[in-house]
């Protein structure tokens, strides 16, 4: 038992060591830029985020989030599918401190649920405070407990980023992966973690065009 215990640390160590032979040899930090995409995201008033995931037995997971913060709407959509023609979706939409969900005629239906939390409006004051994690990369936890470091640039969505690899090393987190930010607006353009599972992120600051009637959509301006 205690070998075992032993070989496994040192496993842990060792992963840890080749992580950070490549962010520190060298004088890059990614400790500046990730600052800098910190404060970039604070100004997002607009933006569409896609996250898939496939697992080794079939099992494809999805999810597409579309957040308005100048009319405190956010559009969650999440999609499952598995073997034997399974699959499942949900589709919300959080408009100010209410929640509508999709029925399967496509209308919109609320809900009641009018809680501040995971509202849109409560969606909306996270980003503006940085403090969103969900949504978007967890940048206030990668300063705070990761080791960062350059890797490539590469092309996402149409604009040139330069991707940071990233190694949480709190006691609660052993996550790692490399995020993509926009050369010129420091923002997040892609995350890929380790183990499987791709975000992409685009129109920012742009128009958000909602599937739903504008009677539902007006109603944020209520709240």
């Amino acid at each position: 038992m205690g070998n075992r215990f032993w070989i496994g640390a040192l496993v842990v160590v060792a992963g840890f060591v080749f992580w950070g032979v490549g962010f520190f040899v060298g004088p890059n930090s990614g400790d500046a830029e990730f600052q800098k995409m910190l404060e970039a995201m604070r100004q997002i008033k607009s933006f569409r985020g896609i996250y898939v995931e496939s697992a080794a037995s079939g099992q494809h997971s999805g999810r597409l989030w579309e957040m308005d913060c100048n009319r405190g709407i956010v559009h969650l959509q999440n999609s499952q599918t598995g073997g034997s023609g399974f699959e499942m979706k949900q589709d919300e939409l959080r408009v100010g401190l209410d929640r509508y969900t999709r029925e399967a005629d496509g209308s919109w239906e609320k809900t009641g649920d009018t809680h501040i939390q995971y509202s849109g409006k409560w969606y909306c004051d996270n980003l503006a405070d940085g403090t969103i994690r969900d949504l978007l990369p967890d940048v206030r936890g990668m300063l705070r407990s990761a080791m960062i470091g350059k890797a490539d640039k590469k092309v996402v969505n149409g604009v040139r980023c330069q991707e940071w690899k990233f190694a949480m090393k709190s006691q609660f987190s052993g996550q790692q992966g490399l995020v993509c930010v926009g050369l010129d607006d420091h923002l997040p353009y892609e995350m890929t973690l380790d183990g499987g599972g791709r975000y992409s992120y685009s129109d920012y600051n742009r128009p958000i065009q909602f599937d739903a009637p504008e009677a539902v959509l007006q109603a944020a301006g209520s709240n």
